[in-house]
């Protein structure tokens, strides 16, 4: 007999999900004494995926597969999802890589029993549903449409800031805070001057801090293409700063440093799930209310996005950007979309992958779907 743990894609799963724990574990193992402990179980968990004889048999050997290619390992060499084969989890002084986050975020799922490693961050054992889940049903207000628009933009446009700011507007607009409110900035996201001074910087994009890696800072959402040179001040009273080092591409002003001291920020989770596909969603609707589209966010409580009125046409869409299109098929054909599906302009490469897997799927892309909001505007 067969079942679901004996399907090869629902392996690939959890050998993607138990190695994103493991690497994360491992990076921990200096200052959480039941790291060691979860890459063991980890390693149990790929080598029951795998079967007797293939994989990695030891917590060291699953170590040193995380610093190469995930598609080296056997339960991922045929995959057909080519992000996950190229993605590397541990770089070379064993931090974890931007894209070990990325991957995380579409990949970690619960493995094991998630009550005894609350010192794991939420993306090794909740899913994105329950987050999102969670913090949209924390944001309404009396079933009121109006105030569930209110608070989450607000979650979105201010993802980070002073403590003291955050308090300041949330009590003068009346928001619900996020599930678990704002949380100190995480350390690896943080600079650390000579002086003893701390400074973050946000991310043009989203808002959330930037993670600081070395010299280098850049958003953890890979998509948020700016990356940055981190220049220490040069005297006792000026400030560190940035400087970009990627193609331009889009063209933002560089962000300024902000006095780590006292300031917040969501959780991890809230950022990605939220924050991250919510930036999205109001760019295009103000990218489409700039061509003369009347535009309504999440309409009848967030059954989809966007609500788009240009003339006498009326257009539903949801706006997906998964890291993995292989991910997203899966996801839709468990669970039909209630709207035509957009990709953003970051995720329009994934169109022909999308059309080819769901030939009866409304998909379309936001090039696509501007220009034919131009064309209602123009013959209405």
């Amino acid at each position: 007999m067969t079942g679901p743990r004996d399907d090869p894609a629902e392996r690939a799963h959890r050998v993607v999900a138990a190695a994103l724990r493991a690497a994360y574990a491992w990076t921990a193992r200096g200052r959480q004494s039941d790291a060691m402990r979860e890459v063991a179980r980890m390693t149990g968990v790929v080598m029951e995926a795998h079967g007797p004889g293939l994989g990695p048999t030891t917590p060291l050997e699953l170590v040193d597969c995380l610093r190469r290619r995930l598609g080296l390992l056997p339960a991922l060499a045929e995959s057909a999802d080519g992000e996950i084969a190229r993605t590397v989890l541990l770089d070379d002084e064993d931090r974890l890589t931007s894209a070990a986050y990325d991957l995380a975020c579409e990949y970690a799922l619960p493995v094991g029993n998630p009550t005894a490693l609350e010192w794991m961050p939420t993306w090794t054992r909740m899913q994105s549903d329950r987050i999102r889940g969670e913090t949209f049903q924390s944001l309404f207000q009396d079933n009121s449409q109006e105030g569930y628009i209110t608070s989450r933009r607000f979650l979105i446009e201010h993802p980070a800031d002073s403590g003291e700011s955050l308090r300041e507007l949330v009590s003068e607009s009346g928001v619900r805070p996020p599930p678990g409110g704002y949380t100190a900035i995480p350390a690896d996201h943080l600079h650390r001057s000579a002086g003893g001074e701390t400074w973050w910087w946000p991310c043009p994009v989203c808002r959330w801090p930037m993670a600081v890696t070395g010299t280098t800072v850049r958003c953890r959402y890979i998509p948020h293409a700016n990356v940055y040179r981190l220049a220490e001040a040069r005297t006792p009273r000026s400030r560190p700063s940035l400087s970009r080092v990627d193609e331009g591409r889009p063209r933002s002003t560089t962000p300024a440093p902000r006095p780590g001291a006292g300031a917040q920020c969501v959780d991890h989770g809230v950022w990605r799930f939220v924050v991250v596909p919510g930036a999205s969603e109001l760019r295009i609707a103000q990218r489409l209310e700039k061509l003369g589209a009347s535009v309504a966010l999440w309409p009848e409580l967030d059954r989809y996005d966007l609500r788009v009125t240009a003339g006498k046409a009326e257009f539903r869409v949801d706006v997906k950007e998964y890291r993995s299109p292989h991910r997203l098929i899966a996801d839709l054909r468990a669970k039909a979309p209630s709207a035509r599906i957009l990709l953003p302009q970051t995720h329009e490469y994934q169109w022909e992958t999308l059309r080819a897997a769901l030939p009866s799927l409304n998909v379309t892309t936001e090039t696509k779907f501007c220009t034919e909001i131009r064309r209602a505007l123009r013959t209405s």
